[in-house]
């Protein structure tokens, strides 16, 4: 997962010295900041870094940062140049890719506030996996009985599961940003949000199989 430094960005473009609105590709000039790319992908899509946000603005965000940054509009400059732009329309994409996913975007911001990766805390919320095992029985049932219906209700039931998860997590990272005061609340909250998110990976393996 890309890790952001914690170095100061430049708001003014070292090429026409216009105030930028995001860091990586100036508003004026369409010039390319290199020494944006190892801030984090809310700050590279000139968006606040926060869970709720509208999809459809990522999308403008990214396709008006990666219209000026793509390579393919480079085809007549230096290899350098060239070089340069492919990195960052690859990270852009990066971006965009983590961002675009309620998942991906929880477990990227969960990280940035210093929360638990998957690696580091597998829990799951108490009574979830044996939800999940009886789900995973019903699901190997109906597909080696070839029950198209059975699937589609299963389906139903976990997609269900799935948005329940991710509306929670919504209220947890709002609760968080609140500014609760309490120091163990807050990680607190930071590690129901990764047992949302690991009860999510869950959910979306048997998704997959129905």
């Amino acid at each position: 997962m890309h890790k952001p430094s914690e170095q100061a960005l430049p708001t003014k473009c070292t090429h026409c010295s216009k105030q930028m609105s995001t860091p990586i590709v100036c508003d004026f000039c369409k010039s390319v900041n290199p020494e944006a790319m190892g801030t984090d992908y809310f700050t590279l899509l000139g968006l606040p870094r926060k869970y709720n946000l509208d999809e459809k603005e990522i999308h403008r965000k990214y396709l008006a940062l990666n219209r000026h940054a793509h390579p393919d509009f480079h085809a007549n400059d230096t290899q350098e140049v060239q070089n340069l732009h492919l990195h960052v329309s690859a990270t852009l994409n990066d971006a965009y890719r983590t961002l675009k996913d309620p998942a991906g975007r929880a477990d990227y911001l969960l990280e940035l506030l210093g929360g638990k990766s998957l690696a580091e805390d597998k829990s799951v919320p108490d009574g979830f996996l044996p939800t999940m095992m009886m789900l995973q029985e019903e699901i190997a049932d109906a597909n080696s009985a070839d029950d198209s219906q059975e699937l589609e209700r299963l389906s139903k039931v976990l997609q269900t599961q799935h948005d329940g998860l991710t509306n929670h997590i919504s209220e947890l990272f709002d609760e968080y940003q609140q500014g609760v005061a309490c120091q163990a609340i807050r990680e607190g909250l930071l590690g129901e949000i990764r047992k949302q998110l690991n009860a999510i990976s869950y959910v979306r393996k048997l998704l997959s199989q129905v």
